[in-house]
């Protein structure tokens, strides 16, 4: 029973701290904007992967406490129509809009949130 507990507890921490260790927004983009400049040549680089992973991952994140919100009927950062998601292009274009002294103090997660704020905000 006790290695049961331990187990948990490692799996627990190692979550926490894949959860906190996010890209920074500004590596993020500048890897991004690296891959876009490769055009067609981009799809064969491995930063690619990483890129969608990172993104992905901060992506469920936010969805996942998105939904949380609302289903506790507790007001949500953002209104984005329940279909919609935020593509490669978009986010990108929206972490351009972000000024570069904000986006330094910023994870991917942080940077993807305020991409949503700004181009679905809720009516007040």
């Amino acid at each position: 029973m006790r290695y049961y507990h331990l187990a948990f507890a490692g799996a627990f921490m190692l979550t926490t701290v894949s959860a906190a260790a996010r890209m920074p927004a500004t590596l993020f983009l500048q890897k991004a904007d690296s891959l876009r400049a490769r055009g067609p040549f981009a799809l064969f680089s491995s930063e690619l992967k990483k890129l969608q992973f990172e993104a992905e991952a901060a992506g469920d994140e936010l969805h996942d406490e998105h939904a949380k919100l609302m289903a506790a009927h507790q007001p949500t950062p953002w209104c984005a129509p329940v279909i919609k998601y935020l593509g490669a292009r978009e986010l990108i274009v929206g972490m351009h809009e972000i000024p570069r002294a904000e986006l330094a103090h910023m994870d991917i997660k942080a940077a993807m949130q305020a991409v949503f704020e700004r181009h679905y905000p809720c009516p007040r």
